[in-house]
């Protein structure tokens, strides 16, 4: 990895430009950047931002996470949160949004945690990436394309360092453009992108702190939403060590009184007993929980993902789960497009998956807000009334419902595709480790003992290819066979009543077979990937990461 800070405007032709190097921008440039692809990243901030923002995230991010960089690193502070209770102002538990931990993806279903260690370690990855290169301090100013690529301007940043006002301004060309930088998006901005606004506008002072001495242990367990109609509240675990707390401000309350740290104690000492002599301050900003979507999020060779694309509020903590979905997604299919294996067409495909999925957590979200935010005493009541009886459905998680998934003769979706796979772990000569570990962000097609020679060479070759890795499941390790550790997958297998399931690197199952149709079911898989080439990989590119 190259970090540009040096007086040069040497910019040489990359095949993405990454704007923003929040965490969709951070899992976007280590994963082409580990499939060998060049990767330029504008970042305004000249070193990490270092604070808290998001503090949860769900089994599939952390696997995500894992492929990004080093998951120990990253999770070592991480804090298990089962459960997300919303309370009533009279402290009657109205739902659980997040019950129970199934550990389906062998990472806890619900985790709180310490932004910056997830970005230092995806950022300590992408340092030892040759082939991407990071300008920071920069701002994009300006935006055009053409038919063969993307020309990006960038200035320095005047709220960078005074170092960053002797840095030349830089012209950056790519084959394509991700505009990962928040909700204020430049790149949306520049493309004339509107937004559906949802109606959801709400002001919440956040308030991070760290122990001086040890809290009460309600503090330490999960999270806690309470809607009260005087003033709605919540509070939860920042990892291990920190704590967060929010408190709905008030129409007569100024965003900038509220930012102040005097009234961040006052809050504390009068909703928690907290004063100065329990908790220092990290942070404490007055946030607009907002719920927006673009209303497109693809023009020509520029696409937008994360906050850019959809703006979350807080109530399912998927706002950046979601934009980490966007980049996994982004770039599974630009790595078969950059390496000749697909056209371009398959990138159309981009969201046409992700949109409805993200659009159906937003939604979500805003409903669980509505719940969190109600301010009259009588809708309070009528609200009680409704979950005291089970008469207010609680927002259910969706799956991909489009795009390159399997279908059955007819058209329709198939049983179980779009639904994420379990991760398991497997033996392999030996060495028992997470499927991830010995897949990495690739395709995998898990399948019974005895189905992989069965395959025609052509069809094999092609897989191969296409970077789809067989693991033939097996009693010992033999060839390329791996141990079912813990029977994950063979338990996986016969819930789908089948041989063989294909999965995508996103941990998306594509479809299942049963050893009869198997053939036929790669082969459609690789006409839905627009798969256009057999042949080797370009020189740059390595393997599945």
């Amino acid at each position: 990895m190259k970090e540009t800070t040096l007086k040069t405007v040497s910019t040489p032709p990359v095949d993405v430009i990454v704007v923003g190097y929040g965490p969709s921008g951070l899992v976007l440039a280590s994963l082409l950047g580990q499939l060998g692809h060049r990767v330029a990243v504008v970042e305004r901030w000249p070193k990490l931002y270092g604070k808290p923002r998001l503090t949860h995230i769900d089994g599939e991010t952390a696997r995500l996470v894992s492929v990004c960089g080093d998951a120990d690193q990253a999770l070592r502070d991480s804090w298990t949160t089962p459960h997300y209770y919303f309370f009533n102002g009279k402290n009657q538990l109205l739902l659980d949004a997040g019950p129970g931990n199934t550990r389906r993806m062998l990472w806890d279903d619900h985790i709180s945690v310490h932004l910056p260690h997830i970005e230092e370690a995806i950022h300590e990855r992408i340092l030892s990436l040759p082939n991407v290169q990071l300008y920071r301090g920069y701002a994009a100013n300006g935006l055009q394309q053409d038919a063969e690529g993307v020309t990006l301007r960038c200035v320095p940043w005047h709220k960078a360092e005074s170092s960053a006002s002797l840095l030349p301004e830089l012209t950056l060309r790519a084959r394509y453009l991700v505009g990962c930088d928040g909700s204020n998006s430049f790149v949306r901005e520049a493309l004339g992108v509107q937004r559906i606004d949802f109606g959801f506008n709400e002001r919440w002072l956040c308030v991070d702190t760290e122990p001086l001495r040890p809290l009460p242990a309600k503090f330490e367990a999960n999270a806690i939403q309470v809607c009260d109609p005087h003033r709605g509240h919540m509070f939860m675990p920042i990892g291990k060590k920190r704590q967060r707390f929010e408190f709905a401000l008030l129409p007569n309350e100024t965003t900038e009184e509220m930012q102040s740290v005097e009234a961040a104690f006052r809050m504390l000492k009068h909703y928690h007993g907290l004063g100065p002599e329990d908790v220092s301050l990290i942070r404490n900003l007055v946030y607009t929980f907002e719920c927006r979507l673009a209303k497109t999020w693809k023009v020509n060779r520029v696409f937008l993902a994360g906050d850019a694309a959809h703006t979350n509020p807080p109530y399912m903590g998927q706002g950046a789960c979601s934009g980490m979905r966007d980049a996994a997604n982004l770039a599974w299919k630009f790595n078969l497009v950059f390496r000749g294996l697909c056209d371009a067409e398959l990138l159309e495909t981009y969201e046409r998956e992700r949109r409805p999925h993200a659009e159906q957590i937003m939604v979500g979200s805003r409903s669980l807000g509505l719940v969190a935010n109600t301010s009259s005493p009588v809708k309070a009541t009528v609200r009680d009334f409704l979950f005291r009886f089970n008469l207010a459905p609680k927002p259910k998680f969706p799956v991909l419902t489009n795009g390159v998934l399997a279908r059955t003769d007819d058209g329709k979706l198939l049983a179980h595709a779009g639904t994420l796979a379990p991760q398991g772990r497997v033996t392999v000569n030996g060495i028992t480790m997470r499927f991830d570990e010995h897949v990495g962000f690739g395709f995998a097609l898990i399948c019974r003992p005895g189905l992989a020679g069965k395959l025609s060479p052509e069809l094999s070759a092609a897989l191969k290819v296409a970077g789809v890795q067989v693991v033939e499941l097996a009693a010992t390790s033999e060839g390329e066979r791996v141990i079912d550790a813990d029977g994950v997958y063979g338990r996986f297998l016969d819930s789908l009543r089948a041989d063989a399931v294909l999965t995508r690197p996103d941990f998306v199952v594509y479809g299942h077979a049963d050893s009869s149709n198997l053939e036929q079911h790669l082969e459609r898989f690789l006409q839905q990937l627009h798969f256009t080439h057999i042949g080797k990989p370009s020189a740059h590119v390595s393997k599945a990461i």
